[in-house]
């Protein structure tokens, strides 16, 4: 860069660069005050402006320019640097800017980024700015991210982004993942964790592609669907497991696995055969066995029923086609039981989901739908809230034990919300809806009394 002497220009004559790393300068009043008091102590470096003569922008000392405009000074001592290319003229900017600690992430990240897409390499960033290599392919991977929500989050208070929880995401190959995990994530905490957990499944996914390619290769094909709904019943072994936590196996023993399919689930594929039973009689363990799963099977179907009531029961009261009660007080109070009862971890997201409708997961829901349906949460009113909260609790509890013993707690959290929508005339359509929530349905299995007889 050719060095002149130091020269006066007016500040109408003085722009800032439009490709400063530094987007947000920060909060002015002390340094313009410091410079209303004791003028500019420092001067500008400034390029002239092709095209426009006697025009001029800054490359260094963006700030000090912004708070003496706002100071109310006409003149700045500038020093002016002639002939430097646009790779100059950024990686100046850049060396002044990056050492700076009050530099935001993303603003770190994108000057890097910059740097690189103006001919530098890693190695010759680390070098000009100071950086380790490692730190400046940190701050390159972050300049990949969705750079809108990365400023979203920067900002947010209450989500405290740090640097180590951005590395996080570098686990994540996908970098339209990262995105969705950094959008949805609500605080730095939940941000590394669902980047540790996408990361761990897609490993699992690589294993099981390689595996099931093997299993393909053997002339395994995958396990029919009924596999998947009666797999607990007994009727299915299993020829060989595979875990997705460890490296795929080196071969299949493909005479291990004669007559079997595949079936992949969370953790594991495993391969399994649907058990020859056509000769094997039927003993009396195994008939009550089948018995009690039919009578739970029963009971689970006329919860649901009762759920599916209850929710519809619910939206209407959100309508405002029953209506609204004057006293609350009482309705209140038995939903919370119903909470409490039940165990319930209500979430924002669970009751924003009710209030969308759907039978998708919250991670499946279009991002506009999610934002109506927070939106709407919103103004929901605390009793609604408490409404919802209690039907989400209670919908999917399972009334039984192993031994289809009934559960006395599910009974009182399931209560709980019935007589809280009695208030408003709830009841249910069947009596035998009543018996399972009260617990003497005909389908449940008497618990024994262990006490001792009475003497003759």
């Amino acid at each position: 860069m050719a060095e002149k002497q130091i020269i006066y220009i007016a500040a109408e004559h003085i722009r800032p660069h439009p490709e400063n790393p530094r987007k947000d300068l920060g909060d002015l009043t002390e340094l313009s005050e410091s410079i209303k008091k004791n003028g500019i102590l420092q001067n500008l470096t400034v390029i002239p402006v092709e095209g426009e003569p006697g025009e001029y922008m800054t490359i260094i000392g963006h700030r000090r320019y912004a708070a003496g405009t706002q100071a109310g000074v006409a003149e700045f001592p500038c020093q002016i640097a002639e002939n430097l290319t646009p790779r100059e003229q950024m990686s100046i900017m850049l060396e002044e800017n990056m050492q700076r600690n009050d530099l935001t992430i993303w603003e770190q990240a994108n000057g890097f980024q910059m740097m690189l897409d103006l001919g530098e390499t890693e190695e010759s960033i680390a070098e000009k700015t100071g950086f380790s290599k490692t730190t400046v392919k940190h701050r390159l991977n972050i300049a990949k991210l969705n750079q809108k929500v990365l400023q979203e989050k920067e900002k947010d208070e209450g989500f405290q982004l740090s640097l180590k929880d951005l590395y996080a995401l570098e686990q994540v190959e996908d970098i339209k993942i990262r995105d969705k995990i950094l959008k949805e994530a609500s605080n730095s905490r939940d941000l590394a964790w669902k980047a540790k957990s996408a990361a761990e499944e897609i490993k699992r996914e690589k294993v099981a592609a390689e595996i099931i390619a093997m299993l393909k290769a053997a002339g395994i094909e995958p396990a029919p669907e009924q596999y998947e709904k009666d797999m607990y019943s007994g009727k299915w072994e299993t020829l060989e497991t595979y875990s997705l936590e460890k490296a795929a196996p080196k071969r299949i023993v493909k005479k291990k696995l004669e007559g079997g399919g595949y079936y992949k689930s969370y953790r594991e594929v495993r391969v399994v055969k649907k058990r020859d039973k056509s000769k094997e009689p039927v003993s009396e363990y195994e008939r009550q066995r089948k018995e009690k799963e039919k009578k739970a099977k029963a009971i689970k179907a006329i919860a649901k029923e009762m759920a599916e009531q209850r929710e519809r029961f619910i939206r209407n009261v959100l309508s405002g086609k029953i209506e609204p009660l004057k006293d609350t007080e009482k309705v209140m109070a038995g939903l919370w039981r119903a909470i409490v009862y039940a165990n319930g971890c209500v979430e924002k997201t669970s009751l924003a989901k009710f209030l969308a409708d759907t039978k998708k997961s919250w991670y499946d829901i279009p991002d506009e739908d999610k934002k109506k349906a927070m939106e709407e949460l919103e103004k929901t009113s605390t009793l609604h809230q408490l409404m919802i909260g209690a039907h989400v609790s209670t919908s999917d509890l399972v009334y039984t034990d192993y031994n289809n013993h009934y559960k006395e707690e599910i009974g009182k959290a399931v209560t709980a919300i019935t007589e809280a929508l009695n208030e408003y005339g709830f009841s249910y359509s069947d009596d035998e809806q009543n018996k399972v929530m009260e617990g003497s349905h005909e389908f449940y299995v008497k618990e024994e009394n262990h006490a001792d007889s009475d003497p003759e």
